[in-house]
């Protein structure tokens, strides 16, 4: 009896052995072959949680920020106010032209006065034109009679040539005066014009909101002087949050539009979905470049998120293949939950095979309780 039960025994532990001998060969293999293929075989790819961002900057420079109503990560709304900045170059081109529009005015207010002027005096003009011709053929009759003498009548001719003269220059003025108060009506409106849009546009420099969203983490700070490629404000994040992914270029395997992805972030993994692959290969970023490598490149995807996701902006994450049909694990969440399952499994082996030894136990024992 003890020969058989050390024979049993022996069996037991030997099958013990190649059940562990072959798990961790099993398990060395597959660390070796994923070591060797890195992520040629199993996507991996770096990306970053994003939304469409939205600059709020001032479109004039060497502006300097006189107020800030926001903070980093507050909500706004479109057309809310951002901030209010001071332009120096915008208050002197509106003061130029209020200048310039003001001169107009007055000139034109001078050409309006004299017109009136040359309005008034054009119909004295005209009869004293007609009264000089109508004596100087008076005189020409007399002098024709011999009751005139020659300087009355060459007295007359004069005055008859000046008060022409005089007529036809007020005539002509009035003409030019005409085109010159239109020509000046014209250049006031166009001034006025310019005036009113470089006002609008300014707005005393407050800045809204171009669009619905958080605001970003860099706000510029009150007495800032904007100017040399620093002029924004803020920056807005709008949209949906969406993962903007680079594929390592040794990746063996194509993407399609579609292919569902785990995205996993700190603390959570959601399903992605691939909505464009891009066709551009960039540089990743400097936060995820190896200081001892060369800088890498990838291809450029854009993945959809959930609604319900929680990724901050400008977050990293890692992109991986799906595994199961809920696609929202990776293998370390299936081992994880796969654990209690395979404790449960142990415990069930470990029953059965303390049953089927109790059975060879009582097979073996058997012949020698017969005898």
């Amino acid at each position: 009896m003890s020969t058989e039960l050390k024979a049993s025994r022996l069996v037991w532990t030997k099958l013990r052995r190649i059940l562990i001998t072959t798990a961790i060969v099993g398990g060395v293999g597959g660390s070796a072959i994923y070591a060797l293929s890195g992520s040629s075989v199993l996507l991996n790819a770096d990306g970053l949680a994003t939304r469409r961002n939205v600059a709020v900057a001032s479109p004039w420079e060497n502006a300097r920020v006189r107020a800030v109503y926001v903070n980093p990560g507050d909500w706004v709304d479109a057309g809310q106010k951002i901030a209010v900045v001071e332009s120096a170059a915008m208050s002197r081109s509106l003061a130029d032209l209020a200048a310039e529009q003001a001169r107009i005015s007055s000139r034109l207010a001078q050409l309006e006065a004299r017109k009136g002027v040359v309005k008034a005096l054009l119909p004295m003009a005209e009869a004293n034109a007609t009264q000089t011709e109508a004596f100087l053929e008076v005189l020409q009759k007399a002098s024709a009679n011999g009751n005139v003498t020659s300087k009355p009548l060459q007295e007359m001719m004069t005055a008859r040539v000046q008060a022409a003269d005089r007529l036809l220059s007020l005539k002509a003025e009035q003409g030019s005066l005409e085109h010159e108060i239109k020509s000046n009506q014209d250049a006031l409106g166009q001034v006025s014009g310019a005036f009113q849009d470089l006002e609008r546009n300014y707005g005393g420099g407050i800045l809204t909101a171009p669009a619905s969203g958080y605001v970003g983490s860099r706000v510029a700070a009150v007495g800032e002087v904007l100017g040399g490629g620093k002029d924004g404000v803020a920056s807005i994040y709008t949209g949906a949050s969406y993962v903007l992914a680079y594929i390592p270029e040794g990746y063996l395997f194509d993407l399609e539009e579609g292919q569902r992805v785990n995205v996993k972030g700190r603390g959570q993994v959601v399903a992605g979905r691939i909505e464009k692959v891009l066709p551009v290969t960039e540089a990743l970023p400097p936060e995820f470049q190896m200081p001892n490598k060369v800088r890498g490149r990838g291809q450029a995807v854009r993945v959809a998120l959930p609604a319900s996701n929680h990724f901050a902006v400008d977050e990293k994450v890692h992109l991986t293949s799906c595994y199961l049909n809920k696609c929202e694990m990776g293998p370390s969440q299936i081992v994880r939950k796969a654990v209690p399952d395979l404790q449960k499994l142990g415990a069930r082996l470990g029953g059965w095979i303390k049953g089927l030894k109790a059975l060879v136990v009582n097979q073996s024992e058997a012949p020698s309780a017969n005898v």
